[in-house]
């Protein structure tokens, strides 16, 4: 431990917990040293060790087993901002399995900012579709899309459990969507939503609104994602201009 850096201890031994597992020299499944371990090791105290364990933990480089102890694991996710693809092409592409929860679909008079996001009519109908996107059966991300109804009439028919919304709107509405807008911010998860992602209350979660046009130019999608933030890295790249 660098005790004259002014970097607290234990902020000190996630950093070298995660610099480990990032250069491969801790491997998944691999066990870390108990907290008493820790403590001899580093001399520091115990609390401090669990400390660093919690903070590791919460943010998904390693796992706690109860009576067997705290080992790595490979839960992060990388996604980017580069390529435009669906969320089951994503995760297949990973190599996970994805799969869906239909947790609400319902029709609705636009709200003015779903109206102005979309760019029609606040007297205009939308389909709102929110569901719950898993990657090896665990909970990722909640996404509430809204798309104009006169787009997609009937498509609630069409919706099963794990239907692709970009894939039924190609099958059967002929709109293949090829271009997507995307904000995004910092936000902690309410009651109801940690319940889904199975997290703490007020956890720290990546929250996007992104609109989806079509080959027309037409806004056909605008969605909310409230995406863990403990699993899920998003990254892109950019190319400088003098």
């Amino acid at each position: 431990m660098e005790k004259t850096s002014g970097t607290p201890y234990y902020e000190q031994i996630k950093s070298y917990f995660i610099e480990e597992i990032e250069s491969k020299n801790l491997k998944h499944g691999d066990k870390l040293p108990s907290e008493r371990e820790l403590a001899e090791r580093f001399n520091i105290s115990r609390m401090t060790a669990r400390h660093a364990i919690s903070i590791l933990e919460r943010e998904g480089f390693v796992e706690r087993i109860v009576g067997a102890g705290t080992f790595v694991t490979n839960k992060r996710i990388q996604m980017d901002f580069i390529t435009f693809s669906s969320f089951t092409n994503v995760l297949l592409n990973k190599g996970l399995v994805p799969s869906t929860k239909m947790l609400e679909i319902s029709r609705e008079k636009a709200k003015a900012s779903v109206a102005k996001a979309l760019e029609i009519n606040t007297d205009e109908e939308i389909i709102i579709i929110k569901r719950l996107r898993l990657a090896d059966g665990m909970p990722i991300s909640i996404q509430v899309s809204h798309i104009p109804y006169k787009y997609c009439d009937g498509i609630e028919k069409h919706m099963e459990e794990n239907a692709s919304v970009y894939e039924v709107l190609e099958k059967y509405y002929g709109i293949k969507l090829v271009k997507t807008k995307q904000f995004m911010r910092v936000s902690l998860s309410n009651e109801a939503e940690s319940k889904l992602l199975n997290i703490r209350n007020e956890s720290p979660c990546i929250f996007f609104e992104e609109t989806t046009s079509d080959s027309l130019g037409r806004i056909i999608e605008f969605s909310q994602l409230t995406t863990r933030s403990d699993i899920v890295n998003y990254y892109s790249e950019q190319t400088l201009s003098d």
